[in-house]
């Protein structure tokens, strides 16, 4: 299971939801797929120079301590 965390000032969090429940993937690649997509949609939007794609990553999460 893998999951999109987002940098904040206290560290790192997976704040990716989907009706308020954490958003998880089954593979690497999809994790990574959706922060692609994300900047795909700000681009579209023209608000892809206020984010950074460094604030974004991509971590393996143990299924039995995801919070589903």
């Amino acid at each position: 299971m893998w999951e999109v965390q987002t940098k904040f000032l206290w560290g790192w969090e997976n704040c990716w939801s989907i009706n308020e429940e954490s958003d998880y993937y089954d593979t690497e690649e999809e994790a990574e797929d959706a922060i692609k997509e994300f900047f795909a949609d700000l681009t579209r939007a023209g608000m892809a120079q206020l984010y950074s794609l460094d604030d974004y990553r991509v971590r393996k999460v143990d299924p039995g301590a995801a919070k589903e």
